[in-house]
């Protein structure tokens, strides 16, 4: 998504304006990986591989889409539809994002300033659609549903940035360039396994307590996508026509029936 648009959500500049339900993930097409949370770490291995970025705010996991710039992401089709099993919550919110304010306390819920994205071209002045605010300021009972969606995924994002600074002051991470001889995006962390082999036990009891050890297995059993992925944007990157991708069932035909099972959404809301 481009972050030239986006804005904070104020009344004095959306109290006459409405928005629009995204109907096309046409805005992730070009995303190569997305932040993940440890709620949503079982159902994302399923369908691509995680590894751990450094960010303004430290390691977190991420899902891969794609192994490199120069290669399609796959997961995108080309008339917008979302072609895995499952979305990750960071994708299903559009035009909205969150961005984390100050540092979450105890007994207090996860700071965050609401942002709409403007140039998302689901901004509207028609009535029809969803207002952002209703005749007294308020905001509307549906963008209400989207900070509360919001809300929950910011905490849940703090404390998986937890989780990944308890696995950093194990030393665990390690900077990779490739697995099973692919090359990785610059600047990919894994987990040693070496490493964690020689942890005391007193510190993989820890990890389990924690939930940091879910996240490390769900990564490491995430890996075996890779080579698939790369396999996959390869034949995508020879395809002379647009139509192949669609109609080679190797590519799309899997991706679509994958499409089709159960969306288990980690939340318990569906997409707002």
């Amino acid at each position: 998504m481009a972050q030239n648009g986006l804005v904070p959500v104020t009344v004095a500049r959306h109290s006459h304006q409405y928005w629009k339900r995204f109907t096309s993930y046409n805005f992730a097409a070009n995303r190569d990986d997305c932040s993940i949370v440890l709620q949503e770490v079982p159902q994302i291995a399923a369908s691509f591989p995680i590894v751990f970025k450094e960010t303004s705010r430290g390691i977190e996991p991420r899902a891969v889409f794609s192994t490199s710039v120069d290669l399609p992401n796959p997961f995108v089709s080309p008339d917008g539809q979302w072609l895995a099993a499952y979305v990750p919550s960071e994708l299903r919110c559009q035009p909205f994002r969150a961005k984390p304010v100050g540092l979450e306390s105890a007994g207090r819920p996860a700071l965050f300033q609401l942002n709409v994205d403007e140039a998302s071209g689901l901004l509207s002045t028609n009535p029809k659609d969803e207002p952002f605010f209703d005749r007294t300021g308020e905001m509307s009972p549906a963008l209400r549903d989207v900070r509360s969606f919001l809300q929950t995924r910011t905490a849940a994002h703090n404390a998986t940035l937890a989780l990944c600074q308890t696995i950093k002051g194990l030393k665990l991470f390690e900077p990779v360039e490739t697995h099973d001889g692919i090359a990785l995006p610059a600047g990919t962390f894994c987990i040693s396994t070496p490493r964690l082999a020689k942890l005391p036990r007193i510190e993989k009891l820890k990890l389990i307590d924690s939930g940091a050890f879910l996240l490390i297995h769900a990564h490491q059993v995430s890996l075996s996508h890779i080579a698939w992925l790369a396999r996959v944007q390869c034949q995508m990157a020879r395809s002379i026509s647009p139509n192949k991708y669609t109609e080679n069932l190797d590519i799309s035909g899997f991706l679509h029936a994958m499409a089709n099972a159960q969306n288990d959404d980690f939340l318990g809301t569906s997409e707002v």
